[in-house]
């Protein structure tokens, strides 16, 4: 499905890895949490079912999943950076998932211990070099397209699985829509401007003193309960494939 933008070292990833960015990819967690078990519904993961979560982030795909697969079932998520890691195994532990295990390495190179029945990634291989590789084997979207990250992957997922000879997919799509000042939303919003300010800089899309990212999250949910503002997620495009 392209928490959730998850790390990997040297491929691109720009949204940073520090307590704020934290804090936004649990919101894009609770804001897509539907498309998400949309997604891993149709994924059919089942009890006693072994499951690699590549870019699993602070871990909130890679405990649905353990849910879903059962004390039977295994779940391994792999992260390259030890802060989203550190968050997803303290989960884990609270949540008594015994059967998952959280690893730190590069998941373009990363392999499984043993064999697993399904591989999932959500919000990862935007911020791949080649994703179509993994999967076989103007605001911060235009800064994203200027860094080289292609921002509507989502929308290209049937062409990357097919290109990675994989069966036709099953595509899941879903886009929340909110209301006001409190919509979860906004902190997905802050955090995108304030990871990206620098970069905002370096391509020409604006200048701090123009966006302001310190106070810009305030300032959005002001705007919005005074306008009584509807705000529109991102879209996510999910993608499921059965392999013989």
């Amino acid at each position: 499905m392209d928490d959730v933008r998850s790390t990997v070292a040297g491929t691109g990833y720009v949204l940073g890895n520090d307590d704020p960015a934290l804090s936004r990819v649990d919101a894009l967690s609770r804001v897509h949490a539907p498309a998400t078990a949309a997604w891993l519904h149709h994924a059919g993961l089942a009890p006693g079912t072994s499951v690699a979560d590549l870019g699993c982030g602070t871990g909130a795909v890679a405990l649905a999943a353990a849910r879903r697969v059962g004390p039977a079932g295994r779940v391994v998520g792999v992260d390259t950076a030890p802060q989203p890691l550190a968050v997803a195994r303290r989960r884990a532990a609270a949540a008594g998932h015994r059967g998952v295990v959280l690893e730190q390495a590069d998941v373009t190179t990363w392999e499984p211990p043993g064999p697993v029945d399904a591989v999932l990634g959500r919000l990862v291989l935007l911020h791949l070099p080649d994703p179509v590789a993994l999967v076989g084997a103007d605001g911060p979207a235009g800064a994203l397209v200027r860094l080289g990250v292609p921002a509507d992957l989502g929308l290209r997922l049937d062409a990357v699985f097919r290109d990675a000879g994989l069966p036709d997919p099953v595509l899941v799509t879903g886009q929340p829509l909110e209301r006001g000042g409190s919509a979860t939303g906004w902190s997905i919003v802050g955090g995108d401007v304030t990871a990206l300010a620098d970069a905002f800089e370096r391509t020409g899309t604006a200048t701090a003193a123009e966006v302001g990212p310190a106070d810009l999250e305030q300032r959005l949910r002001a705007q919005a309960a005074d306008a009584g503002a509807v705000l529109v997620d991102p879209l996510v495009v999910g993608a499921v494939a059965r392999v013989p």
